[in-house]
Order: structure tokens, then C-alpha cells, then sequence
């Protein structure tokens, strides 16, 4: 029974590992930095996905493309800026931070800002209308009494209350 389970283990280990070689040895491995670069682009016909990732045909020419601009010596500004300027900024991954984007990037922090001030503002106004309310609720028991109103409409607190006065 051991044996069997061991041969078993042994043949999916195995099988799974040759079809993991397999499949890697398909895929063909990118220098370094034209993955990088092909991370910063856009898949011009997957909606969402970035060039390095996608296995289409247009993409494998943008990304030999990208070989054969560093080939012959360009950096990777220089290889963004061609495709930037050949098919607009969309191709970017991350769109450029100045003109009529630079609304975009400001709109979520200037968000954020609004957000928390509204929220402080009400939090503030709540602690107001609780204390406001503890003092009136306290003014109305009374000014010998240190009880809250909470624990002046207890009948156990207030039992108790009359006890320890009483001990005294």
C-alpha cells in the first residue's frame, strides 16, 4: 500500500515538473530590459494588459521592436518616447504626470483631502453634541451627584449608590 502511494507521489511529481519544463521552454525569455520596458506598455489589443505579458502576435513585434531599438543604442526614454509618440499616450501604462492628465493624477489626492476633512468635521460635531448632552443629563440629576445619566437610570447603580451613602 506504501509502495503504491509512493509511486504514485512520484509519477505526479514527475509528470508535473517535464510539463512545467515544456511549457517554460516554449515561451521565449526576454532580455531584462526589454521586459521592463514591454512592462511599461500597453497591449495594443488586450484591453488592461501590459505588452510583456500578452502572447500575441502584434505584441512578439512590438517587443522585437523593442529589442531593435536598444540593439542599436537607445535608451529606455528614448524607446518609450517612439512608441508614445507613434500611437499616443494610452500606450503607457502609467500616463504622464503633466497637461491635461495632471487633473487625473491630483483628482484622487485632492478626493482624499475632502474626505477626511468632512469626516473630522463630523466627528467633531459629535463629540460636541455628546458632551453637550452628558452636561445636560448631569445638570439634571443634579450637582451632588457624579453619576452619568446612563448610570443614574440604572435602579442597581442607583441601589448601590444608596448603600455606600448609607455606610458612610
Amino acid at each position: 500500500m506504501m509502495r503504491r502511494f509512493i509511486l504514485i507521489f512520484l509519477s505526479v511529481f514527475v509528470s508535473s515538473w517535464l510539463i512545467t519544463a515544456i511549457a517554460f521552454a516554449q515561451a521565449p525569455v526576454p532580455d531584462d530590459q526589454t521586459y521592463r520596458i514591454a512592462k511599461q506598455l500597453n497591449c495594443p489589443t488586450c484591453a488592461g494588459r501590459n505588452l510583456a505579458d500578452c502572447p500575441t502576435d502584434t505584441c512578439t513585434q512590438w517587443k522585437n521592436e523593442i529589442k531593435a531599438q536598444l540593439d542599436q543604442g537607445k535608451n529606455a526614454e528614448d524607446v518609450l518616447a517612439y512608441f508614445e509618440a507613434r500611437f499616443g499616450p494610452t500606450v503607457l501604462q502609467e500616463p504622464p504626470k503633466d497637461g491635461t492628465t495632471a487633473i487625473l493624477w491630483a483628482a484622487p489626492v485632492g478626493a482624499a483631502i475632502v474626505f477626511f476633512g468632512v469626516v473630522g468635521v463630523v466627528m467633531w460635531r459629535m463629540s460636541q453634541r455628546r458632551s453637550a448632552h452628558t452636561v445636560a443629563a448631569t445638570a439634571a440629576i443634579g450637582p451632588n451627584t457624579s453619576a452619568h445619566a446612563s448610570a443614574a437610570a440604572d435602579p442597581f447603580v442607583s441601589e448601590l449608590e444608596r448603600e455606600v451613602k448609607d455606610e458612610l
